[in-house]
């Protein structure tokens, strides 16, 4: 059976798994599937933001599996975005592909963004007001997954022993208000960790921002809602 494109961006995504984005090779990719570089670029396009349109798609293929039609269109921005964060979980290291370069951006998979415009049309959103919603959505939550997946140092091990005892050493005098909290935020909030979401949990965090965008908009909505009137 011949190379088709589903093999080539699931072996890409693999790579992407086990290296990182920053050592992705397509000469690799290639050597992996027995083929010359040539081969892939045929099957996907002639560039490697071609491969890489095709990862972002593939990713994000499943985001609104659990929307139900009866959902309220908070209930459906949640299930959105929840699932968005619980499938770049599975890929951590494909997050800043997906969040960060836009070269994961293309029409490649528009499920999700018609879903998203269509629950913000119902919120009330229209012309600019709901360009800027979705942007507000999109620039809030998959950024916290961008940053809570932000891939360690290449020399993680000795890196993270030494900024864990920088942080353990904040002096209680220069910064008193940081050193009073420390046994909470020592690791666990984004400035001051050296373990990303992959191995320490941002659920409540997550939470909290989704609920502040939706009640935020929701909101916005009551009052543009009023304002029409």
């Amino acid at each position: 059976m011949g190379l088709d494109k589903t093999q080539i961006v699931n072996a890409a995504i693999e790579q992407i798994d086990q290296r990182g984005l920053a050592a992705f090779s397509m000469r690799e990719l290639a050597r992996t599937l027995g083929v010359s570089p040539a081969v892939i670029y045929w099957h996907v396009g002639g560039r490697q933001e071609d491969l890489f349109a095709e990862v972002s798609a593939v990713i994000t293929a499943a985001l609104t599996d659990e929307i139900e039609p009866e959902q309220s269109w908070q209930d459906r921005l949640r299930s959105v975005f929840r699932r968005y964060r619980y499938l770049v979980h599975q890929h951590p290291k494909v997050a800043p592909l997906l969040g960060a370069q836009m070269k994961s951006n293309g029409v490649a998979n528009l499920v999700w963004v018609e879903t998203v415009l269509a629950a913000l049309a119902e919120a009330g959103f229209e012309g600019e007001s709901l360009r800027d919603a979705f942007n507000v959505l999109i620039g809030g939550l998959s950024g916290f997954v961008t940053m809570e997946l932000a891939p360690p140092p290449d020399d993680a091990d000795g890196w993270q022993q030494t900024f864990a005892d920088r942080v353990a050493n904040i002096d209680a005098d220069s910064f008193p208000h940081t050193h009073a909290v420390l046994p909470l935020i020592s690791n666990r909030i984004f400035v001051l960790r050296w373990q990303n979401g992959a191995d320490v949990s941002y659920d409540s965090s997550f939470e909290m921002l989704l609920d502040i965008i939706i009640d935020g908009l929701t909101l916005r909505s009551q009052q543009q809602g009023v304002s029409r009137r």
